[in-house]
């Protein structure tokens, strides 16, 4: 029996077999593991339920994928492309999303981290009611992106961080971003509604035209910003 022909139950671990799966709509609920698919056309996906186990997807385009229910862990996404694309309840840990594409893109009710997403591209996102946990988002474009309900949290250790993340004409509605370090953050022309800055660094952030609306700020650091 060939890898193609393997039954729904088993892993897919070969990346001609997730090639071919994707080209017949079969990777719903399926999991996919130990696989090198780099630079992989997987281009509207549908990946509800799927799972991904310490996978390569450096520089896959899946752009417009649907990605429901599903979780990754370990899976290397540096670079790839999610344009468009629709994550709802993903949970994913343990990933590198390195400048990854997801510009454009639908973000539900997602679990993410402890991951990396510096350099992250999520212009023009909507995300709402998203938790991320120790992620790393140095430098991530963020801007015009919509936030509802969001919230950052694990960051009080410094090990992750959004310094230098550019929030450039964003709209941030009820998000969490106590202690979290804002370091030249780029908030120029933002718009934060009963946002939690309390204790966060924003030191050296551009913060002209911001409005700030509602929001709890006590031992915020805006040191050097510019207002």
């Amino acid at each position: 029996m060939s890898d193609i022909d393997a039954g729904a139950d088993a892993a897919i671990e070969s990346r001609h077999q997730l090639a071919q799966l994707h080209a017949e709509n079969e990777l719903c609920g399926r999991t996919v593991r130990g696989l090198a698919g780099q630079a992989l056309a997987l281009v509207g996906a549908d990946l509800d339920h799927t799972v991904f186990d310490r996978v390569d997807l450096r520089g896959a385009d899946l752009s417009g994928a649907r990605l429901e229910n599903a979780a990754l862990t370990s899976v290397d996404l540096r670079a790839a492309v999610f344009a468009g694309a629709l994550w709802n309840r993903v949970r994913a840990a343990e990933c590198d999303l390195t400048e990854v594409d997801l510009a454009g893109a639908t973000l539900l009710r997602c679990d993410l981290g402890p991951l990396r997403m510096p350099r992250a591209i999520l212009r023009g996102a909507a995300l709402r009611g998203t938790r991320f946990q120790a992620v790393e988002l140095t430098r991530a474009d963020l801007s015009r992106a919509v936030m509802l309900r969001c919230q950052f949290a694990g960051y009080r250790d410094g090990t992750a961080s959004l310094s230098r993340v550019n929030l450039a004409g964003a709209s941030l509605v009820e998000v969490d971003l106590a202690q979290v370090n804002l370091y030249a953050a780029d908030l120029r022309g933002a718009l934060l509604v009963r946002c939690d800055l309390r204790g966060a660094n924003l030191c050296e952030a551009d913060l002209r035209g911001a409005r700030l609306v509602g929001c709890a700020d006590e031992g915020a650091d805006t040191g050097g910003a510019l207002l």
